[in-house]
């Protein structure tokens, strides 16, 4: 397996080319810089609030697409590195790391022959969330998720995600005004939803997340009181910073 300063290169190298040849989109927050989690959030919702505020009615579908990167067959990654104009080497360097992957199962001292891993991939960094919306006052809004729902499902059947690989499963917030399906399941609809771990309900109101954040604050404040006798600044910020402040990032 490579070292850590090994993959961090390698993953440099990569977004550096995908982002020169235009490889991923403007939508895409995972592994692109200066985008995370909370631009995700704040670039859907943002535009769903401005469908609302005109009086439209919206519906929102979140998928999850479950151990999706442990899903992720070998051949189909390499492939997809040499049709981005990935050089040969870099490509072969990837699929003999990949090759020389093996795993072996032990219970109660006992161990399985080892096995190579076809598929799956050796990284400790992810994305695997995709959320789906729209104006659905018309027919023809409706009919544009229900397609985007099909190209997804497609996809996933395409790349050996199969459709039960969608956590949950996939969930709509708030009432839905049009039933959808993910193959041959239908969708249900939720008033409220976890997204990217924040919690959104249908009136896309955040206070239930801030309020659960408050209380875990609260209770690692206590715990620094309890455990550190220093009351100064230099001691205290510090650990507020590392420890409280993560916990109110989506409140602030």
């Amino acid at each position: 397996m490579p070292s850590k300063i090994m993959e961090q290169m390698l993953l440099e190298t990569l977004l550096r080319h995908m982002e020169n040849k235009e490889v991923i989109g403007n939508i895409q927050h995972g592994f692109t810089k200066g985008k995370l989690c909370l631009t995700n959030l704040v670039a859907c919702y943002v535009g769903v609030m401005m469908l609302v505020d005109k009086g439209s009615a919206t519906d929102v579908i979140c998928l999850d697409l479950c151990k999706a990167f442990d899903m992720v067959p070998h051949n189909n990654l390499v492939s997809k590195l040499e049709i981005h104009g990935f050089d040969r080497w870099t490509t072969q360097w990837i699929r003999n790391l990949l090759d020389a992957c093996t795993q072996r199962v032990a219970v109660n001292g006992l161990m399985s022959k080892w096995r190579s891993v076809t598929s799956g991939v050796p990284h400790s960094k992810f994305a695997n969330n995709i959320k789906l919306c729209g104006a659905v006052n018309m027919l023809e809004g409706r009919d544009a998720i229900q397609r985007d729902l099909d190209s997804v499902e497609r996809w996933a059947r395409a790349n050996l995600m199969k459709q039960g690989q969608v956590q949950g499963p996939a969930r709509g917030l708030g009432q839905f005004k049009h039933k959808y399906r993910l193959g041959g399941e239908w969708i249900e609809s939720s008033p409220e939803e976890k997204d990217l771990d924040v919690l959104v309900d249908k009136k896309l109101n955040m206070s239930w997340q801030c309020a659960l954040a408050a209380q875990k604050a609260n209770r690692i404040l206590g715990h620094i009181k309890r455990s550190v006798t220093s009351r100064s600044r230099e001691v205290i910020v510090p650990l507020y910073s590392a420890l409280v402040t993560p916990h109110l990032e989506y409140c602030i």
